[in-house]
């Protein structure tokens, strides 16, 4: 009796694992278990496509796409209360659209405006903003900068790419378009996304006239080895233009500092830092 009950138990047990537990969703990252290991394989640069929060999304780096649904679903770096029913968010640096998946979800009338320069990004970000079917979502080729003009982009094509760093040492180097970010702040913009893989030590002193026009600011700040560390400079900046700020590490880059050891990649440091009013 006690063998027949085991072996319906481990009969039971299979089932569920191999039918049930593989297709539950993942709460924090909003992806069942079957595509979480989907993701986890993933040949890059293969397009593919899963099901996040109910929206099918597609992706060439599953890696990648598992880092960030860990950041914008779980950890929730973009969450922000508005009482505007369509607020305006600009996306710098909006990669393959998971941000804007979350801001669609976050506020559905939201008027959102996002730049990705980078080629291969951009094609797997217009898939899905096709997908998401809303005409207040526009999605542009082209990089955030202090003027319109033309620039050398390293690209990356997985994760990210960016205008002064090759971090993905491939010297895989394009021409892309630059717009002036001032012009897209002359009016109130209720949240601003800035994550740009280091072009914000330059950039971000362009717009210091410009943010008071700016509710929210998210902020990816990164230091670039073997040069000038502009942080103390920037957050001057944030402050002078009436925000207070909350600071988090972004990515743990270096596990012992006083040992001056090389980092992983060309950044020394890597914050997010929240930018709000009171």
């Amino acid at each position: 009796m006690i063998q027949t009950i085991k072996q319906i138990y481990w009969i039971l047990n299979d089932f569920y694992r191999k039918n049930i537990a593989v297709n539950s969703v993942d709460p924090k990252l909003k992806i069942t278990e079957r595509e979480k290991k989907k993701l986890k394989t993933h040949p890059y640069p293969n397009l593919d496509s899963v099901n996040v929060d109910g929206h099918k999304f597609h992706y060439n780096n599953g890696g990648a796409l598992l880092h960030s649904l860990e950041e914008i679903f779980y950890q929730e770096v973009y969450k922000f209360y508005t009482e505007t029913k369509n607020p305006v968010i600009i996306d710098c640096g909006a990669n393959i659209g998971l941000s804007l998946l979350y801001f669609n979800r976050l506020y559905p009338n939201a008027r959102i405006t996002a730049f990705e320069p980078d080629h291969d990004l951009f094609a797997v970000l217009k898939k899905n903003a096709d997908e998401f079917k809303n005409s207040n979502i526009q999605v542009l080729e082209k990089a955030v900068w202090h003027e319109d003009t033309n620039l050398t982009f390293f690209s990356q094509g997985g994760l990210s790419g960016s205008l002064v760093t090759d971090f993905g040492r491939g010297n895989n180097t394009i021409t892309v378009e630059a717009v002036d970010l001032r012009k897209y702040l002359e009016t109130k913009v209720d949240f601003l996304k800035i994550d740009i893989e280091g072009a914000e030590n330059e950039l971000f002193f362009y717009l210091a006239d410009h943010l008071q026009n700016v509710e929210y600011l998210f902020l990816e700040y990164h230091s670039i080895k073997n040069e000038e560390q502009m942080l103390g400079e920037i957050l001057n900046i944030i402050k002078k233009a009436g925000f207070e700020y909350y600071i988090k590490m972004a990515s743990d880059l270096i596990q012992y500092p006083f040992m001056k050891p090389e980092p992983k990649n060309s950044f020394n440091v890597q914050l997010n830092i929240f930018c709000y009013r009171r």
